[in-house]
């Protein structure tokens, strides 16, 4: 399938048509120059609304660094992050700009794989196909592959164009091999040359896992929302005509209405691997960089193992991620582990400046837990399926890097089932 090439200044005329058919869109920055990529986004939410004769939200999911609400000179306010992790309305969490309900990021958060993960957007993405409008998530590559929702299609954003080979165009082919199609490429200007991506694959339907049943406390790095106030917005006629309330109908009661995937039977229970002791927080490293995702085992291995020739520790971690036929497994490549968000960072851009991955790719996120396969060489456990990575030399070896521990629970039947004892352990700055 080509990459459709869509000039900047061909937008009004091309994106209305592109986009008529669909509910949900991704916009997703292949390029170092993020203030290019967001005035780019706005570019077609506008193009999309089409002077009002079409709902269209627009959503700043790159909750890192986000900078949608600077292209239009907007001073940040409750956003996307407050809605999901404290509760605020959506409707006050939107502005009308240029015929666009723009809904910014909104508090910083340390859950951004709990933000992404949320099922409300499948909710969301139901809600407004029933509505006939059309949703905009502006977001990287790697958070794309952490959404709940499948898109309906992909639209990337790149003014030069962009090589499926760099790390960000595999985290692009990864989406469109997930099912999204990719429906253009975003440019300055008009260039012949198109990347070719595999045409999208149904994603395999698969049973939910069960999950592990150990509490642990959550992070308590989790920020309170700032109390800033935002001006009233009433976005209920243009969302959903005739009606009283909010934002919230289009995730609540047009969705009701919209038609559901049929459950998937739940696995038995599993038993729970038993984790580690507790270990003082200033001795453990839960921060770490995603890099990409990939829905072969082998590609996830083979950039892991080419970040631990560079000397950067790395983690393949499966990953059940819902799809239009059920859930189906990928691998994410994770890279380094760190005490504290900052160091992340920091380290994210020594990937850059060494050319290990392209200029801003890569999520920060906590992802403290991983199994322990003490004593079993990485390449026994690969060749049944277990993607293991040496860790701190060959006298340990660790699988993944979980959020949760209830996603963990996949790699925790897959390794019951290959009969492997594991641990599951917090990593810290000595063997764990």
């Amino acid at each position: 399938m080509m990459a459709r090439a869509l000039p900047r200044s061909r937008l009004d005329n091309l994106i209305p048509s592109l986009v008529e058919a669909q509910a949900l869109v991704a916009l997703v920055p292949a390029t170092g120059e993020l203030d290019w990529a967001a005035a780019a986004a706005w570019d077609v939410a506008r193009a999309a609304a089409r002077q009002g004769q079409r709902r269209v939200a627009l959503v700043d999911l790159w909750v890192e660094e986000p900078k949608l609400h600077e292209v239009v000179r907007l001073t940040p306010t409750e956003g996307i992050v407050d809605a999901f992790e404290y509760g605020v309305s959506l409707t006050k969490a939107a502005h009308e700009i240029d015929h666009v309900f723009f809904i910014a990021a909104g508090a910083y958060t340390t859950h951004a794989g709990d933000l992404f993960g949320n099922p409300r957007w499948r909710k969301l993405h139901g809600g407004f196909r029933v509505e006939g409008a059309l949703l905009l998530l502006y977001l990287s590559a790697g958070g794309l592959a952490r959404l709940s929702a499948v898109p309906d299609g992909l639209i990337v954003l790149s003014p030069e164009g962009f090589e499926p080979e760099s790390s960000i165009g595999l985290g692009i082919t990864a989406a469109v091999e997930r099912g999204t199609p990719l429906l253009g490429v975003v440019r300055e200007r008009w260039t012949p040359a198109t990347p070719t991506l595999p045409e999208p694959l149904p994603a395999a339907r698969r049973p939910h896992s069960a999950p592990v049943p150990h509490p642990i406390p959550d992070s308590p790095y989790r920020s309170p929302r700032p109390s800033r106030r935002t001006r009233p917005l009433v976005v209920v006629a243009a969302l959903a005509a005739g009606a009283a309330g909010s934002w919230a109908l289009l995730g609540i009661g047009a969705e009701q209405r919209a038609s559901r995937l049929p459950t998937p039977p739940a696995a038995p229970p599993l038993p729970a691997a038993r984790p580690q002791a507790a270990i003082p927080k200033a001795d453990s490293l839960p921060w770490t960089v995603q890099l990409a995702a990939y829905a072969r085992l082998d590609k996830a291995l083979a950039l892991a193992d080419r970040l631990l020739a560079a000397g950067m520790p790395a983690f393949v971690t499966p990953i059940a991620l819902p799809g239009p036929h059920g859930s189906a497994v990928w691998y994410r490549v994770l890279a380094g582990a760190y005490a504290t968000r900052d160091s992340a960072a920091a380290a994210r851009a020594t990937l850059w400046t060494r050319g290990l991955a392209s200029r801003g790719q890569g999520d920060v996120l906590s992802a403290p837990y991983s199994f322990s396969c003490s004593g079993l060489p990485p390449d026994s456990l690969r060749a049944r399926g277990i993607p293991a990575v040496p860790w701190r030399g060959d006298s340990a070896v660790l699988v993944g890097a979980f959020e949760t521990l209830e996603q963990a629970s996949l790699t925790e039947a897959q390794l019951k089932r290959a009969g492997i004892q594991a641990t599951l352990v917090t990593r810290m700055g000595t063997t764990p």
